[in-house]
């Protein structure tokens, strides 16, 4: 798994070698990525949050594309620390080892991605959390990755504005219209 853009293209991240994390593929996440710009523009000075980070590739990706801060959220954040430490970015990123449901309160961010264990009943906890905790306002852009089997009863403060289908995986990008 590689950067796929920006001042990091081309670096290797560390993977984990068991199936204790599901990275998304770079090929997809390029396509998220292409979303993302066309919905948002740059990422010049976003604040962007990556909960259920794992190895960081997505809020690591946002950093080399210009992104002024990234907040991953990581129960388990050593493979995450190893790929942080490696690029350098321990300036502009801030890691903390929570539940991505219960979130403390923060200012709200421009994109939120996450991509929690999949078939566990996570994603709509971690939603109500956001809003709760004021991770989210009306310029928020949340990402949410999900297996296609997983029943998902998204909240009505989100507006999906795009999907993408890759395998047995789906995108959802929602704007906050609440």
């Amino acid at each position: 798994m590689r950067i796929i853009a920006g001042q990091f293209r081309g670096r290797k991240l560390f993977t984990p070698d068991d199936a204790s994390v599901r990275p998304t593929t770079d090929r997809l996440r390029e396509s998220i990525f292409n979303v993302i710009t066309s919905r948002i523009g740059t990422f010049e000075a976003a604040r962007v949050a990556d909960l259920f980070a794992g190895t960081g590739a997505f809020g690591l990706e946002a950093l080399s594309r210009g992104a002024a801060e990234i907040l991953f959220v990581e129960k388990h954040p050593k493979l995450l620390g190893d790929n942080i430490e490696l690029l350098n970015a321990g300036n502009e990123t801030s890691v903390l080892a929570a539940d991505a449901t219960a979130l403390p309160k923060q200012q709200p961010f421009n994109v939120i991605f996450m991509d929690p264990p999949y078939n566990r009943g996570l994603i709509e906890p971690a939603i109500d959390s956001l809003k709760d905790s004021n991770w989210i306002s009306r310029n928020t852009l949340v990402v949410v990755e999900r297996d296609e089997k997983e029943d998902v009863k998204f909240p009505s403060f989100l507006s999906e504005v795009r999907v993408l289908k890759h395998g047995n995986r789906r995108v959802h990008f929602f704007e906050v219209i609440d």
